[in-house]
């Protein structure tokens, strides 16, 4: 994809059903049947997350990331680009348990 079409589509999708929390918060992502690896969350919501990745994904492609108090959770891949990927989730998940989860967060893991 060119980079103006890019940056056009990830323009797009960002246009949220909700406002997503600033983190850093350390999780683990994988496609089904493969190993997982540590990720860098850098937002979240109930929605959907962006994180900072080492291993290259596919706009389309379906992941599992495991989440502190929440477990593993099915998501689609929404943008790509370099070490970054947009994912929303399958099926969103409670907003209570959501907001548990990162009110737990240490202070240092969310960011202002």
């Amino acid at each position: 994809m060119a980079a103006q079409a890019l940056a056009q589509h990830i323009f797009d999708v960002e246009k949220r059903r909700s406002e997503r929390d600033a983190v850093s918060l350390r999780g683990s992502l994988h496609e089904p049947g493969a190993e997982p690896h540590e990720i860098l969350i850098g937002n979240l919501s109930p929605f959907g997350f962006m994180a900072i990745s080492t291993i290259d994904y596919l706009e389309g492609d379906l992941v599992r990331l495991h989440l502190p108090m929440i477990g593993e959770v099915n998501a689609r891949v929404v943008w790509s680009l370099n070490d970054r990927i947009g994912a929303e989730f399958i099926r969103p998940f409670d907003a209570r348990g959501y907001r548990a989860m990162v009110d737990s967060a240490p202070p240092e893991a969310l960011n202002d």
